[in-house]
């Protein structure tokens, strides 16, 4: 009966700490089996129609660490369009704290031609479980390419779309809050200008799309967790002991 107890008792404090105020992440691609990259050749940029290529490129599975270090090519792959010239994607990823920093890349071979009407697509989604009211500011930067578009939208996932850029040619700042829960910012990053290049330094194009969670509160109504479960499980377990030694 001791260990139930001290079983119960561990779990208790599981529990606790499950329901403060928190925030997890993971990175996703958007594309068909989870990839980031997809091309289109005779790509229609007024309907946003073409011929689809495959999906292509990795997602590194793994959290990304929360030191505010830099990682590039978090999210990377590259498509070879006929032997010679190819369409790249990649995102740059950093973590701090409750603020998410991404750079998205969809760029072109350098002198890139022998293609009819080619778009390189790079399509990806950071994931968030939320515990806790939290208030939130998202940074777009519009793209660093002319012509290319990268588009972002802000959904509860089973829930609505919370902020969004549709148009995504421009800089914009969208703001809101959330409650506990889990949500996606997913961004769809299109270049279909193969013979334009970014600014200096920058010629790949590489475009910032920016969250930050601000605490508010905790949550009134927190998500179950597990461990809540396992807790009323044990709860059972330890009436059916104490019964079976009354037995006995």
């Amino acid at each position: 009966m001791k260990t139930v107890i001290l079983c119960l008792s561990a779990l208790l404090g599981l529990s606790h700490v499950a329901h403060s105020a928190s925030i997890s992440a993971i990175l996703g691609g958007g594309l068909a089996g989870g990839a980031p990259g997809q091309t289109y050749g005779n790509y229609v940029p007024a309907t946003q129609t073409g011929s689809p290529g495959p999906a292509f490129g990795t997602v590194d599975a793994n959290p990304v660490p929360n030191d505010n270090g830099v990682y590039t090519g978090w999210m990377t792959g590259e498509y070879d369009f006929n032997g010679t010239k190819k369409g790249y994607v990649s995102t740059t990823v950093r973590r701090s704290g409750t603020a998410f920093f991404t750079t998205t890349q969809s760029w072109f071979d350098q002198n890139f031609s022998g293609v009819i009407a080619p778009m390189v697509q790079l399509k990806g989604f950071w994931e968030f479980t939320v515990q806790g009211n939290y208030s939130y500011t998202i940074a777009g930067q519009a793209p660093q390419i002319t012509g290319a578009v990268r588009k972002y939208e802000f959904v509860k996932v089973g829930g609505s779309v919370l902020s969004q850029d549709s148009v995504g040619t421009e800089e914009t700042t969208r703001t809101g809050t959330v409650s506990s829960g889990t949500y996606r910012l997913i961004f769809d990053h299109r270049n279909f200008t193969p013979t334009a290049s970014g600014p200096t330094g920058n010629v790949i194009g590489g475009t910032n799309l920016n969250i930050a969670f601000t605490f508010q509160s905790e949550d009134n109504n927190p998500v179950p967790e597990p461990t809540s479960l396992a807790v009323f499980g044990l709860l059972g377990l330890g009436g059916a002991v104490a019964k079976w030694r009354r037995k006995k």
